[in-house]
């Protein structure tokens, strides 16, 4: 296969927590599509081959002031699935005066966290570009000003949509692109040409799926590139730390916090941090020994309101607005 195979591994065992669904508010607007079938994989994607047989759905919040067009944001939840934290952050977009459409990669497809192996992540990656398609021909939205922002499995949908063969291979290329990237906890294990979007992304030094040298050397790459990225690392802060749930120590749980494999997705090509480039059977064999056992997970209030605050500040900077 050709994604990272520890990504892959590690998002699907994070979440206990239960799924919740419904519209952040009595007034949203349920929009639906069709997206990509739940097992495509990445060639598949970029050679514009993609099956778009899964109907899927988000809920669309306009603000309750104004007029619009509206700038928006596409919102990509972890494998927690669509939990408060998520509509949370919704609704602090809303009163930004921006849109939200929180996109269900989950219930629609009739998964849960417990089978969130069975979405694979470029999948996830087209269900982001479809909402952006949709919301781009929505009238009463700012069809330029669209970004994203996803967490842990979400997060690798907000950052490989900023991959130009990603856009490209879902929409073409004449078709538009989101204006910012916004990545929680994920997203580090791949990079390629970007759409020259900006990113701004976050990590805990204490997070157990992500590595933290990862996601540097992943920003210092894209940096080369042209790429606008501001990479936050929160000293002390866990996986999920923007949320709202308690510490949890989870002993049997795999823990990739050591796995340094970064793979460009222009040429498939994978190297470990030191520079040394891996074969495909070494790929597998490292992805597999890299792994410890004992991972934790949880909120952080300091860190939670300083994120928002950070978030805040870069989509008013980006959508330009009065703040």
């Amino acid at each position: 296969m050709c994604t990272v195979p520890t990504l892959r591994r590690f998002i699907t065992i994070i979440a206990t927590a239960v799924l919740a669904s419904g519209p952040a508010t009595s007034n949203a607007e349920r929009i639906g599509f069709d997206s990509a079938a739940r097992d495509s994989r990445v060639v598949q994607v970029f050679q514009g081959k993609t099956e778009y047989t899964d109907p899927i759905y988000g809920e669309l919040q306009l603000p309750s002031s104004g007029s619009g067009p509206f700038p928006a944001m596409v919102v990509m939840h972890s494998s927690r699935g669509i939990v408060a934290t998520i509509l949370d952050w919704a609704t602090m977009f809303n009163q930004m005066g921006i849109a939200t459409l929180v996109v269900d990669s989950f219930t629609p497809r009739g998964l849960t966290e417990s089978s969130a192996d069975q979405l694979s992540f470029p999948a996830g990656v087209v269900d982001s570009l479809r909402a952006l398609k949709k919301l781009q021909q929505d009238p009463r939205i700012d069809s330029g000003k669209i970004g994203v922002i996803g967490f842990s499995r979400g997060a690798v949908a907000a950052m490989d949509s900023s991959f130009e063969r990603y856009r490209t291979g879902v929409l073409g290329s004449d078709v538009g692109k989101f204006a910012l990237h916004i990545v929680f906890y994920g997203g580090c294990a791949q990079y390629a040409k970007t759409t020259d979007g900006p990113i701004l992304s976050f990590i805990g030094t204490d997070d157990d799926f992500t590595s933290v040298e990862l996601c540097r050397r992943s920003a210092e790459i894209l940096s080369r590139q042209g790429t606008k990225v501001e990479l936050v690392v929160y000293e002390g802060a866990l996986h999920g730390f923007d949320t709202d749930f308690p510490r949890q120590s989870m002993p049997r749980v795999q823990n990739f916090k050591n796995c340094l494999m970064l793979q460009n997705l222009d040429t498939f090509d994978a190297a470990l941090l030191d520079g040394r480039t891996l074969s495909a059977e070494e790929r597998t064999h490292y992805a597999k020994s890299c792994a410890s056992y004992g991972a934790a997970r949880g909120g952080d209030r300091k860190y939670a309101s300083a994120a928002r605050e950070r978030v805040k500040r870069f989509v008013a900077e980006h959508f330009k607005l009065q703040r």
